[in-house]
């Protein structure tokens, strides 16, 4: 998970703060899905707090529009992702490199 947050860190710069987070992932389906498990995550919160839950908005939107799509939550302030989910480490990581465009993109706009 270190080699997530580094990368990931490097990729926003100085715009977004990535760390670690524990969470909770939902196991189930159907219409309630109740029980929880201990997983690990990754939070990414904006550095700038004038209009952060408009940037957490379009950084999610920037994720689900990645080649193969991100899909993580906002919760208290963060763009939380749930590394339980990740099936493709290697792909995960290779489009990184479109996030920094997106991201400097954001920047510019605040």
């Amino acid at each position: 998970m270190g080699l997530f947050v580094g990368l990931l860190s490097r990729a926003f710069g100085d715009a977004f703060a990535v760390s670690h987070r524990d969470c909770a992932s939902q196991i189930g389906s159907g219409a309630l899905p109740l029980e929880t498990i201990p997983s690990a995550g990754i939070a990414i919160v904006p550095r700038a707090k004038k209009q952060s839950g408009r940037l957490l908005e379009a950084l999610a939107t920037a994720f689900r529009r990645l080649p193969v799509p991100v899909i993580g939550h906002i919760e208290k302030g963060a763009l939380v992702f749930d590394l339980r989910c990740l099936d493709a480490e290697t792909l995960f990581v290779e489009q990184f490199a479109r996030l920094h465009v997106v991201t400097s993109a954001l920047e510019q706009s605040t």
